[in-house]
């Protein structure tokens, strides 16, 4: 009787939150809209520093890079860094830099590494290389629309916005586990991060595109801080607001491109990520578990099948959320790619559970194990 209460208590618990996240992400997108079109022109253009750390081939690599190549934006440059000249992304960078002689693009390759994040040796290595006002930074994966800079800089005429961190929408899927991540993305991954500070008075910076003031890097004493942890982003968001400055989640999106993952990429990438929420906020990432509708309404098919019409309408409530909160921000989704939901979310379910068990990680062919604060520690072979 009691398990039966709680998973009642937890079904209609999680339903609001999800209700909840949604409506704030709502809120969140028109409040965007509405402060773009109120300034309508940048006042001024800071030299932007767009910093690209690379490894191997990613999904649409090529056209990833070409979109920060074609932004329409009068003062810029493009830092791209590799640890080897042997990467296979080396020959298509350096072929793009030359069909694009106009924009003022950097190649950098050095194995240096100051620590154990391998995104951060990177970006130490490609920083002393360029002279911006606003240093941007964003992975391999992502692309941008060609008015990106325009519209995101506008924050920045605010002195005090140290940090800046743009929303993820997730594209380009040609198969069931990419179009899994990007559903996770566009629904889960959005609604937190556009909520967790209006609602929960919680910072999450991502590091798919974060813009920084290149002042703030110099009074951090550039990126050592973070050579030896896994969220990087996170705690860099942080620590801007350590020092004062007002740190903005952007509804403005950056395409975030997944073409073809596999079962396993899915499982490892966000085997990752859990573990990282685990040993920054454990109580937070407890809690997490009841955002899980639809573990939560099968453990009541399994445990109480009398109750199955309850158990599937909250499953399909969930779904229509979900559906709802996608189409804030990526109209190319139909609603029949949101039918994987329950599967996804079982997956993602059973992916909670793993941090509990192996708190370990191989990132860039290196053992890790992840302690406290997402600290990083090498794991002897």
């Amino acid at each position: 009787m009691i398990f039966n209460v709680l998973l009642f208590t937890g079904i209609i618990t999680s339903l609001l939150h999800h209700l909840i996240v949604f409506l704030q992400s709502m809120i969140s997108v028109r409040k965007g809209k509405k402060f773009i079109s109120s300034k309508k022109n940048l006042e001024r253009f800071p030299k932007v520093s767009i910093l690209k750390p690379l490894k191997g081939i990613d999904d649409g690599l090529e056209e990833n890079i070409k979109s920060f190549l074609e932004i329409d934006y009068p003062d810029y440059e493009v830092i791209f860094g590799f640890h080897t000249d042997s990467d296979p992304a080396v020959k298509i960078v350096d072929r793009l830099i030359k069909e694009y002689p106009k924009v003022k693009t950097k190649l950098v390759i050095d194995k240096t590494e100051i620590g154990l994040n391998p995104k951060i040796n990177n970006l130490n290595n490609i920083y002393p290389f360029c002279d911006g006002e606003i240093i941007f930074i964003s992975d391999s994966n992502t692309r941008v629309e060609r008015d990106f800079l325009n519209k995101i800089l506008m924050y920045f005429e605010d002195e005090k916005v140290g940090l800046i961190t743009a929303a993820i929408k997730g594209t380009g899927a040609k198969n069931i586990f990419s179009l899994m991540e990007n559903l996770h993305l566009n629904s889960f991954v959005f609604g937190i991060v556009q909520s967790a500070s209006s609602v929960a008075n919680i910072q999450i910076t991502i590091g798919k595109a974060i813009l920084v003031r290149r002042k703030i890097i110099e009074q951090m004493s550039g990126f050592i801080k973070f050579k030896d942890v896994l969220a990087e982003d996170h705690l860099m968001g942080l620590e801007v607001k350590k020092l004062g400055y007002k740190v903005i989640t952007s509804a403005i999106t950056i395409d975030n491109i997944n073409e073809r993952w596999s079962l396993s990429k899915l499982v490892n990438r966000h085997r990752r990520w859990t573990l990282m929420r685990l040993k920054i906020d454990p109580v937070f990432y407890v809690l997490e578990f009841l955002t899980n509708t639809t573990l939560l309404a099968l453990l009541m098919l399994i445990f109480y099948f009398e109750f199955y019409l309850i158990s599937i309408a909250s499953i399909f409530i969930k779904v229509l959320i979900d559906y709802s909160t996608s189409r804030l921000i990526c109209s190319k989704l139909k609603f029949r790619h949101f039918l994987i939901v329950p599967l996804k979310d079982i997956i993602m379910g059973l992916i909670w559970f793993l941090p509990f068990i192996y708190n370990k990680i191989i990132w860039r062919e290196t053992k890790l194990k992840v302690l406290a604060n997402s600290k990083l520690m090498p794991v002897q072979s």
